[in-house]
């Protein structure tokens, strides 16, 4: 590996675990979930850079559901900063998920039929995140970032193969992959 980049590795994980190690035990995504969501993308190959369309998919009508979604688009506001990606999200109902094209990223929320939106990102390679280590371990999340504790970021094979999702070697020597 080339020293620079193994020094931006080495940074993005630090950023990853120091930035959360105080977050607060939540079932939700934090603002510091989010930012961790947003350096996992970057360790995404091939890299992402610039601005790019993130999905926070929730049910309407579910209550979880909605406020989780509430708090996500309140943390990444019109555009959140994550290594060389600037995350513009926009809400995607359960029940429209044609809307998801153009998304790169996918925020999955608790209440949600997790198969249904597995089914469509792995169809379009987005790569997903919850803060529900159960989808992940289901594999129908790519990723499942976990606060409290610690931070823990779990990584689906089966679901990363089945979005032709891949992350960079180094990243994956440092998470939990499943």
């Amino acid at each position: 590996m080339h020293v620079q980049n193994a020094f931006w590795v080495r940074s993005g994980i630090a950023f990853i675990t120091i930035g959360v190690m105080s977050a607060p035990a939540q079932a939700q995504m934090t603002r510091e979930t989010v930012q961790v969501g947003g350096r996992v993308a970057s360790f995404l190959q091939p890299s992402l850079s610039g601005p790019i369309t993130v999905a926070i998919v929730y049910e309407p009508g579910d209550d979880t559901s909605e406020r989780e979604a509430q708090s996500i688009e309140r943390e990444i506001g019109s555009g959140l900063r994550a290594g060389a990606l600037v995350l513009r999200p926009r809400r995607v109902a359960s029940n429209a998920l044609g809307e998801l094209g153009g998304a790169r990223i996918a925020f999955v929320t608790r209440g949600i039929n997790y198969r249904q939106i597995a089914t469509v990102a792995a169809a379009r390679s987005i790569l997903t995140i919850s803060s529900d280590a159960a989808c992940t371990r289901a594999g129908l999340c790519a990723v499942a970032i976990q606060a409290a504790p610690r931070v823990q970021i779990i990584v689906s094979r089966a679901a990363c193969i089945a979005a032709r999702i891949k992350f960079s070697a180094a990243f994956l020597m440092l998470v939990r992959e499943i």
